[in-house]
């Protein structure tokens, strides 16, 4: 299974900001990937909390690792999160440093110009996001 070191070669993000640990699982449409539960010094903290809209983020970046392991890239083809839809939030924020995130997404379509990804943020048996997200992809007129 991939390690940290390479999920942080596939996002384009700082280390800091590379919210997941480990990929436990991955196929052709489904990725698992865990995360330790934040704490007050995460960069998305507000007031030593972070808000459980944050989810989407983790799940932004789980549906970006899965396109760099099913087309086996170093460097993922880039895009950006376009459009979120049918979130439900069932807490108002992460739990606390110790707790283990669990983040789930499934690929529903998948085209030339992006994919829409359903996503499920956990934590043990507690719910925390899902919804779908839509990634566009950059293409060689609109970088």
């Amino acid at each position: 299974m991939p390690d940290r070191a390479w999920i942080e070669r596939c996002l384009p993000h700082g280390p800091t900001m590379c919210l997941l640990d480990a990929v436990t699982h991955w196929d052709a449409t489904r990725i698992s990937c865990i995360a330790a539960a934040p704490d007050a010094a995460h960069p998305l903290a507000r007031a030593g909390f972070v808000p459980a809209i944050t989810a989407i983020e983790y799940a932004a970046q789980a549906t970006a690792l899965h396109g760099a392991a099913i087309h086996d890239a170093v460097s993922p083809r880039p895009g950006m999160l376009a459009k979120i839809m049918g979130v439900t939030l069932h807490a108002a924020c992460l739990p606390a440093a110790g707790e283990r995130l669990d983040v789930q997404a499934e690929k529903l379509a998948d085209g030339a110009s992006g994919c829409l990804y359903r996503f499920a943020v956990s934590s043990g048996n507690c719910p925390i996001a899902d919804g779908r997200l839509m990634v566009v992809f950059a293409s060689e007129h609109n970088p």
